[in-house]
């Protein structure tokens, strides 16, 4: 209901103004609290209507009472109530009822948009939360296991050597031990310096090349700006591992890897020869890498095939 009063000292607007301000902070106060008791013991998921129809009539008629009430007392305090009379009328007081339950309803509709806007927040926070902490475990779960086949023909590496080349023999099970100790020193970490996860490789590739000699190739360009930037651990070592099981690595079919980098990604190539038969694999090795940094960068980490090889871009994160 509208407060100014024509024809009457602006003090006595002004007084009248600083009551309806008090009315409307009082109906926010209870608004607030009506709202709040529904929330609890009669949320808008267990029926919107039937929440709504009860909220709305309550708060109309509170605003009813509090604004007839303060109507009845100003008129008592002023000489002039029967100027205010006259301007109160039947017809005003419709209006005026009207454009109260109009305020109402629009009050409780913004508080069930807001309800349910952060209602969808929540839910859609709770939902990127637990997609990651999904493809964390995933991703975790690859670490925590080396492939079976790579620990199975080390060993047999290993044991040719040990006869032939009794010092290579200790050399590669340094080189053995270092990769399984990286593993399992940073198998809780999220994220590495790239020069560590590059000590790391070079270890691997160690092995590799004891197995299959000039049959593989593995070149790094590593720059120094991005030696400090940062990746997932054993990422370059997944992405060696997917190179040796899908392609042919032989002398009349040698396999080249390079691994190079600039500020922002780090890019693993190989040449494309497919094996006829490619051992086990869900393909979830390189899904669950791309899940992951997802959520660690807005930098996308892409596989593509080019010009006969196959490119995986890692994005470096500062």
């Amino acid at each position: 209901m509208r407060w100014y009063v024509f024809k009457i000292p602006w003090q006595a607007n002004l007084f009248l103004a600083l009551v309806s301000g008090s009315v409307m902070i009082v109906s926010w106060f209870f608004f607030s609290k009506l709202h709040h008791f529904f929330d609890s013991f009669f949320p808008y998921e267990n029926g919107i209507i039937m929440r709504m129809i009860p909220q709305v009539l309550l708060t109309f008629v509170f605003v009813l009472v509090v604004s007839g009430v303060t109507v009845s007392w100003v008129m008592s305090l002023f000489p002039f109530s029967s100027l205010i009379a006259q301007q109160y009328t039947d017809l005003a007081k419709v209006a005026g009822y009207f454009a109260q339950f109009l305020v109402v309803l629009l009050i409780n509709v913004l508080h069930l948009s807001d309800y349910l806007f952060h209602k969808w927040r929540e839910n859609a926070t709770r939902a990127i939360h637990l997609e990651k902490e999904k493809s964390q475990v995933q991703f975790d779960n690859l670490k925590n296991q080396l492939n079976p086949h790579f620990l199975f023909n080390s060993l047999t590496s290993l044991d040719s050597l040990i006869q032939e080349n009794p010092d290579l023999a200790r050399q590669f099970l340094q080189q053995l031990s270092k990769v399984f100790r990286y593993v399992l020193q940073h198998k809780d970490k999220g994220l590495v310096p790239l020069y560590t996860e590059i000590d790391f490789i070079k270890n691997y590739v160690f092995l590799l090349q004891t197995r299959f000699e000039t049959s593989l190739t593995i070149d790094f360009q590593i720059s120094n700006e991005s030696l400090e930037k940062k990746i997932t651990p054993v990422t370059l070592q997944i992405l060696i591992e997917n190179a040796l099981k899908h392609n042919i690595v032989s002398a009349v079919h040698p396999l080249t890897i390079q691994i190079c980098s600039d500020e922002q990604y780090l890019k693993v190539e190989n040449n494309i020869q497919p094996k006829k038969q490619v051992e086990t694999s869900n393909g979830q090795g390189l899904q669950n890498l791309k899940n992951l940094y997802k959520f660690l960068t807005d930098k996308p980490f892409e596989t593509v095939i080019h010009n006969g090889k196959f490119v995986a871009y890692i994005p470096l994160i500062a």
